[in-house]
């Protein structure tokens, strides 16, 4: 039933004696439109009423988590419940699942493969399908606004943040600088930037976790991850890839390790907060005065600083992947790739410093004679 109110035209739509959808137009074309297309969904049996929507992304997602139960392994479902509570409720939760549009997603995901990364945003996005296709079936909305939604490539400038990794002097001098304004903690800044582990990861390490067979390194079982919305840890079993590793301590990282080793139990954390418990990520990096002293740089390029020494002292990516974690050398190439050369890279450098460092500096306009071409 359309009616003029005025300058617009509103339109009502009944079904089964009752008014199931309503909405105003400007003009009656578009009001005439939408009503036959609304009573075609019905006819079809795919008419969901706008009011539905209404249902906070939040419920949704406790109806979605609790069928998922039963449905899907324990590690899936871990994964689901840590998207949504870590990533997707802090944004949406509030919001009702029929604003929820395909733009607002696709910046969602965009930003979050920008400030974590591209596997992080890909994995949440693999729960948001899940959680609004679940919407869809329960009749919440017509359809999902993340079904099409497309991630950036690994490649693209905003598929991730810049790699910017410490060399070797800088990642030293940061420890001592950080030893003189926070003491132990500058160990952690030691660890992280030696081994690569993620924060979750060294916050989980326990005594027990330190090797010395076949060779000292620390054996990354679990990470403990914190909440974004409450900061609160997540004490989890397994690491970020549900896999354990082996990392080796170089002779730079194994004296701090041994140091906390043999003054505590094999159950107790190796890297616990000054006052006990957990450490916490913003503590330390309050404690060290992380802006202040690290060069513009993200706590995570402590990861990418480890997984570039390794690259320049001749390590093979299969074993730089799995020292880091990583679901697949691709990953790891297509993170760290830009920093390794080619052998055809260094023969052709080789070539070019001897040149000049064998014959003087030539004038403007002279050449030099590179022995053949490169």
């Amino acid at each position: 039933m359309i009616e003029k109110r005025g300058r617009r035209y509103r339109v009502r739509v009944w079904h089964r004696s009752r008014i199931v959808a309503t909405r105003s137009f400007e003009r009656r074309g578009d009001a005439v439109a939408w009503e036959r297309e609304q009573q075609q969904l019905i006819l079809m049996g795919d008419f969901v009423s706008p009011s539905a929507g209404r249902v906070s992304v939040a419920d949704v997602a406790k109806g979605f988590l609790e069928v998922r139960r039963g449905q899907v392994s324990v590690r899936a479902w871990e994964s689901d419940e840590s998207a949504l509570r870590v990533h997707i409720l802090p944004v949406f939760g509030q919001r009702s699942t029929g604003s929820v549009n395909r733009l607002q997603v696709e910046r969602f995901l965009a930003d979050l493969a920008s400030s974590r990364s591209i596997g992080t945003a890909a994995r949440v996005r693999t729960t948001l399908r899940g959680l609004f296709d679940y919407a869809v079936r329960a009749r919440v909305i017509r359809d999902s606004p993340a079904a099409a939604v497309r991630m950036p490539r690994p490649d693209a400038p905003s598929a991730g943040a810049e790699v910017r990794p410490f060399t070797l002097d800088e990642l030293l001098a940061l420890v001592d600088e950080h030893r003189e304004l926070a003491g132990d903690l500058a160990d952690v800044t030691l660890i992280l930037g030696l081994t690569g582990l993620r924060f979750g990861e060294l916050r989980g390490l326990r005594v027990r976790d330190v090797t010395r067979v076949p060779y000292p390194a620390l054996v990354v079982s679990r990470s403990l991850p914190q909440s974004g919305r409450t900061g609160k840890v997540i004490e989890r079993s397994t690491t970020k890839s549900g896999r354990s590793r082996v990392v080796p301590l170089l002779s730079l990282a194994l004296p701090a390790v041994e140091a906390r080793a043999a003054t505590r139990e094999p159950d107790d954390l190796l890297f616990p907060a000054p006052h006990g418990g957990y450490l916490h990520a913003q503590n330390w990096r309050r404690d060290v005065h992380w802006n202040a002293t690290a060069a513009g740089r993200r706590p995570h390029d402590l990861r990418h600083t480890a997984a570039s020494l390794w690259i320049a002292a001749g390590v093979d990516i299969k074993t730089i992947a799995s020292w880091l974690g990583h679901s697949s050398t691709k990953l790891t190439l297509d993170t760290y790739g830009h920093l390794m050369g080619t052998d055809a890279d260094r023969a052709a450098i080789e070539r070019v410093n001897r040149a000049f460092t064998s014959q003087t500096r030539p004038k403007m306009g002279q050449g030099i004679d590179l022995g053949g071409s490169l």
